[in-house]
């Protein structure tokens, strides 16, 4: 009884292997392209992501040089006013 159990579960998953063959083929290569869809979106993002990060890297040496004319000119106007009071 059990030996025909499992020859008739081994006949019903040939069968049904048989059948999705071209279902799972289906399926995989749908799934492929996704995989590839996301593969490019993801190197474009990366190359978005290294582009905005140079882009950050110049405001910073901006900003800091912004900062240091800033400097200067608060210490020339300090000159300036302490030699008024002078």
């Amino acid at each position: 009884m059990f030996i025909k159990t499992v020859a008739l579960a081994a006949l019903i998953l040939t069968t049904t292997g048989c059948a999705n063959s071209e279902a799972l083929e289906a399926s995989v290569s749908s799934l492929n392209q996704k995989v590839d869809t996301l593969t490019n979106k993801v190197n474009a993002l990366t190359e978005e992501v290294g582009e905005l990060t140079t882009q950050q890297l110049s405001n910073s040496e901006a900003i800091e040089n912004a900062k240091s004319s800033v400097d200067s000119a608060n210490e020339r106007m300090d000159n300036i006013v302490s030699s008024y009071k002078k």
